[in-house]
């Protein structure tokens, strides 16, 4: 059986270790991956990360980990924010201040440090000696803006701006 990791699982089922800064239904383990991974070197076969790599501070540091704890051959998907999504800056979700929305306000403290282009996380999964699979603009599941950028596409209007995630893939 593969071990998948989800890092910053939050409520998601996904994966045979499940990790989070705080206990939730879904977590398996609970401990800050800031400080690393705990877990010996090529450990996982699989890891998948959403919504996690921009509320780090180091993730130079944190791919580093990433890459220790991966199996060779062993595959890596990281959903992080765009940071050519306007959106996040005309309603002011993405600046850095604490977030707003009430799943996140459970764990105090937790703020956006960055956000990244397609290049931004070329060259850092590069650097943690990740080959690149796939790099791509992907939508949110969150149905409400999920439905506007939809039909901003539609109407050609900001087309590049409006997919407010990106998708890595990468292998070691």
């Amino acid at each position: 059986m593969d071990k998948i990791l989800n890092l910053g699982c939050g409520t998601d089922l996904w994966g045979t270790h499940r990790i989070d800064i705080k206990p939730t239904k879904a977590t398996t383990h609970v401990f800050d991956v800031e400080k690393g991974i705990q877990f010996p070197d090529e450990f996982f076969d699989e890891i998948y990360e959403r919504n996690l790599l921009e509320h780090l501070r180091n993730v130079g540091y944190h791919l580093d980990e990433c890459f220790r704890v991966l199996k060779t051959g062993g595959r890596i998907t990281v959903i992080t924010d765009n940071a050519s999504c306007t959106r996040f800056y005309t309603l002011g979700t993405h600046e850095g201040r604490y977030m707003g929305h009430r799943e996140f306000l459970k764990h105090n403290g937790d703020k956006h440090y960055s956000v990244f282009t397609k290049e931004h996380l070329s060259n850092l999964f590069v650097a943690s000696g990740f080959n690149i699979l796939q790099i791509r603009y992907i939508d949110t599941d969150f149905k409400p803006t999920f439905v506007l950028d939809r039909v901003m596409r539609t109407l050609h209007l900001f087309r590049g701006l409006t997919y407010p995630r990106i998708e890595v893939i990468s292998r070691k």
